[in-house]
């Protein structure tokens, strides 16, 4: 096992077309600028997500999801006028920066019940967090957003769960005024709306709508994947999307780059458990499956990379043991491994370790969640064939 310099920046480890791993790094280096509100959350969740070609995609309109989206869209003046504030003010590029201190493992466990009550099952806080002006107004116990900082102030001891809540229709509130703000940006700014046409045309070239026929066989065919990898079951009750993406419409591509993607998440909530699968259309194609959200990393601790590099032989064995047990893998030619660094190549702490196995020229790259000692994500070009 040895650490090899191209595998420290995990984008680039990922064999995907350029133009979508340009895309998913300006995505990731503008945080929660991105439509994606999912981006927004932790380190650890933006570098995962980027394995993947994220969406946000089309669900049924549930009665609570509209009750959600009233609560947002008809917020009185007063209040959003100091959501607008806020985001004038707001200079931060990961919501970690934006608050006084991190949550607790009990309270991310908490939040990710609670986000899904929120969004699924409308669930609303009793009162509105609090917006103060001076740090003098604040209390030892108040959750609050505090313009002089310029923070969300968390209350020292654990918060409860009508505070949390009060946080999550905090955060709902500002990402719609975040959307909201682009599409006024976009409809004044002539130059962009220019650049979003034209990439609305090159989507529409690239993807497309796959068949009701296509659609159900890649539904049952993504529920056993994710059974296999994971042990875990998903059912309608969760919003499921899947597309078609035929990169060789392009002329920057061959057809080893056409793929479906498929999405099943179990709520509208933001940092909901998601679950994607890259499947290829091709025997050359690449094959990714991946799960996040704040329920996945809830457990999950951070490690600075010198600590992070003592569960090495650990994780080994872990993805080893994983690949030959789920794709029949035998012992792989060598192996290396990640450093924990951003796109920019700036060092970062670490929930997990990139493993990349290989098998002659091939090879499977596994990211490897220290803390809970299990398998996140797994990527391969022709190694891994879905049928």
């Amino acid at each position: 096992m040895r650490e090899h310099d191209i595998d420290k920046h995990l984008i680039s480890n990922i064999e995907i077309p350029d133009a979508m791993r340009e895309s998913l790094i300006q995505d990731v280096k503008s945080g929660k600028r991105t439509k994606d509100i999912r981006f927004r959350y932790s380190t650890t969740l933006m570098a995962l997500c980027v394995i993947g070609v994220l969406v946000i995609s089309g669900s049924s309109a549930s009665a609570a999801y509209i009750s959600y989206k009233n609560r947002v869209e008809n917020m009185p003046q007063e209040e959003q006028q100091e959501y607008v504030e806020e985001l004038e003010n707001d200079t931060y590029s990961a919501v970690d920066e934006s608050m006084t201190r991190s949550l607790t493992r009990s309270e991310k466990e908490r939040l990710a019940v609670l986000q899904n009550s929120y969004y699924k099952d409308g669930v609303f806080p009793e009162e509105n967090m609090a917006f103060l002006e001076t740090l003098s107004e604040l209390k030892p116990d108040m959750l609050a957003y505090v313009e002089e900082d310029n923070k969300i102030h968390f209350p020292e001891g654990e918060m409860t769960d009508e505070q949390l809540l009060q946080y999550i229709d905090h955060e709902a509130k500002y990402m719609h005024t975040i959307e909201e703000n682009d599409e006024q940006t976009n409809a004044e700014d002539e130059s962009a709306d220019q650049e979003t046409k034209a990439l609305d045309e090159q989507d529409n070239v690239i993807t497309y709508d796959v068949s009701a026929e296509d659609e159900e066989t890649l539904k049952q065919k993504s529920k056993e994947l994710i059974n296999k990898i994971y042990g875990e079951e998903v059912d309608d009750s969760w919003n499921f999307d899947v597309y078609g993406m035929d990169w060789s419409e392009s002329d920057e591509f061959d057809e080893a780059s056409n793929l479906y993607e498929i999405n099943w998440y179990e709520s509208d909530a933001p940092n909901a458990k998601t679950f994607q699968i890259t499947i290829p259309k091709n025997s050359d194609g690449t094959f990714i499956i991946n799960r996040y959200g704040m329920e996945v990393f809830a457990d999950c601790d951070d490690f600075t990379w010198k600590e992070a590099q003592e569960y090495l032989p650990q994780g080994e064995e872990t993805v080893k043991t994983f690949v030959k047990e789920k794709f029949g893998l035998g012992e792989p030619d060598r192996i290396e491994y990640g450093g924990a660094e951003n796109v920019d190549g700036e060092s970062v702490e670490c929930a997990w370790i990139p493993f990349k196995l290989y098998y002659g020229d091939d090879y499977v790259v596994v990211h490897w969640l220290i803390s809970t000692n299990e398998v996140n994500s797994v990527m391969s070009k022709s190694l891994i064939k879905v049928d």
